[in-house]
């Protein structure tokens, strides 16, 4: 009897014994299962805060510019005083998309369209775009550091020379008559050049047109040299579409709306893909629930 409760005993312990050491072991196994994540979690931080290239350092504040085709800023501006930060969401490629051009345009939203020169739609669709009192520019094909790249009829190349590259400048703005201001296609090399955008927009002053940096590289000396010769400006911020699926481009319009509520305004670039046109109508009043769309003349200075 005696040896039955002993045995007894020495079970009971060794099962208290247990007892108390499955939490530990519990713990040490949740810590090493948090040690594996942290990286991951880490590395997609990372990416994230690297993933989209917001404005340069000293980037002028937003004002309220008399540029464009009204020569005035909107009436209903005046009157109404409109407390959502203001974005500006440009397409590019405009011209060699008839179906998605023409939903694009169709749109109940204020985008601003920007043509190629010389596409088989773009006479068309850019005075239709002028009609509904869209802000319309010149998308000015550049040269891109990529020679498989090809800009398209009408590219600027470094190898021409000044008087070359102004004459260009101004065919291509004929194939763009409504154009109030121009911003470059491609031109991750051009645009590196400091004496070749001189040219660019020695034409672009002349004519009392603004220029919008695409941002197509880091090292773009477009804005600067626009500032230096006094002539309204402004640069991209985000470019919506590089990744072509619409809860994605939804999320960079997002990513657009919120640097303009930091900032008070920012710029936004798309291309007519399907999926950007998705998007726009997916998200498109949710954006205006939290920014004001205009024209991207008014963001200029």
């Amino acid at each position: 009897m005696g040896s039955t409760c002993n045995v007894v005993r020495l079970q009971f312990f060794a099962l208290a014994i247990v007892a108390l050491l499955l939490p530990s072991c519990r713990f040490f196994s949740s810590g090493e299962a948090l040690r594996k994540q942290t990286p991951v979690s880490s590395a997609v931080r990372k990416a994230d805060k690297t993933s989209v290239v917001f404005e340069e350092p000293n980037l002028p504040e937003p004002r309220e510019t008399a540029v464009g085709k009204t020569g005035t800023t909107n009436s209903a501006d005046k009157e109404v005083q409109d407390v959502r930060p203001r974005i500006a969401l440009i397409i590019d490629d405009m011209g060699y998309h008839q179906q998605i051009g023409q939903r694009l345009l169709a749109l109940d939203l204020n985008l601003t369209f920007s043509f190629l020169p010389k596409a088989p739609y773009t006479k068309k669709q850019e005075e239709q775009a002028w009609e509904k009192g869209h802000d319309v520019l010149l998308h000015l094909p550049m040269q891109a550091h990529n020679p498989a790249y090809d800009p398209g009829p009408g590219a600027l190349y470094l190898k021409y020379s000044p008087q070359r590259i102004q004459a260009l400048v101004v065919d291509d703005l004929k194939s763009v008559p409504h154009a109030i201001g121009s911003n470059n296609h491609m031109g991750s090399r051009f645009t590196e050049n400091r004496a070749a955008m001189h040219e660019v927009l020695a034409v672009l002053k002349k004519r009392g047109l603004f220029f919008v940096d695409s941002y197509t590289t880091a090292a773009s000396t477009g804005l600067d040299e626009a500032r230096k010769m006094s002539i309204p400006t402004a640069r991209r911020h985000v470019f919506l579409d590089n990744v072509q699926d619409k809860k994605k481009i939804c999320r960079q319009i997002d990513r657009l709306v919120t640097l303009a509520m930091r900032k008070g305004w920012a710029i936004g670039i798309g291309h007519p893909h399907q999926a950007t046109l998705d998007a726009l109508v997916d998200c498109g009043q949710r954006m205006q629930t939290r920014a004001r769309i205009v024209g991207v003349h008014t963001l200029v200075r």
